[in-house]
């Protein structure tokens, strides 16, 4: 039986030395209802609706006027809210870009529930909660940008602070070499690569899998200031 035990704390103890690659790559959005004197509105509703799937999630603020929507699928949003006494404020085109956190305030003025106050986003908003660098190539930038072997690991060059060793190691279709060239700072292959948040890390520091442009709807990269979710490379974090 103690021979039984060692063997298990053993084994317990060479998992933890593996380190957990993985990464989330859905987003949240979050932030306040709030009434004309910038008071919190509790027990608002708030209505997260995916304006491409048409999937919608019902929440209520709490005693600060709080809500968070969780676990949400990169793409365009459109963000509500109502309660008795006041208009209902929509807030459209809010775009949600891959692994990011976006704060959305709901401003509501006084009125009755059957009148609407639509405002429409015009800019991308901004991860003011966040201080990483780096950037998020969106769906267009991928599409469009002609990139050899339609391969999108070729885009990662474009982020501010991304170096390549100067040789071209990309070399032919489904080639995979490529990904460790790509460094920030001088760290070789030091580079983490996830693809729909699982591990996406071959051999020899390379890409597992290479996704053409066309089967990548955006993609993130991050060059420093990371958050305690990534913790396990010396070099880049490329989202995907």
């Amino acid at each position: 039986m103690r021979l039984s035990s060692l063997v298990r704390i053993l084994v317990l103890a060479a998992l933890a030395l593996f380190p957990v690659t993985a990464q989330e790559t859905r987003s949240m959005l979050f932030g306040r209802v709030l009434d004309p004197q910038g008071s919190a509105v509790v027990g608002a509703a708030v209505v997260v609706k995916n304006a491409e799937t048409g999937v919608s999630q019902h929440y209520k603020t709490n005693d600060t006027g709080y809500y968070e929507a969780n676990l949400l699928m990169p793409g365009q949003y459109e963000v509500s809210a109502e309660l008795t006494g006041f208009k209902k404020h929509v807030r459209k085109g809010v775009t949600l870009p891959v692994a990011s956190r976006i704060e959305i305030n709901l401003p509501l003025e006084l009125g009755g529930v059957t009148e609407t106050v639509s405002v429409t986003a015009e800019a991308p908003l901004l991860e003011t909660n966040a201080v990483s660098s780096g950037r998020v190539l969106d769906n267009k930038t991928v599409m469009e940008l002609p990139v050899m072997g339609n391969s999108a690991m070729l885009l990662v060059k474009l982020t501010p602070g991304i170096q390549t060793g100067g040789v071209n190691n990309y070399l032919a279709l489904h080639s995979n070499a490529g990904g460790s060239d790509y460094n920030v700072g001088g760290n070789i292959g030091g580079n983490s690569w996830t693809l729909d948040g699982s591990p996406n890390q071959g051999p020899g520091r390379r890409t597992a899998y290479l996704p053409y442009t066309d089967a990548v709807a955006e993609f993130k990269v991050e060059t420093n200031n990371f958050d305690a979710g990534i913790g396990q490379s010396s070099g880049a974090a490329i989202t995907m």
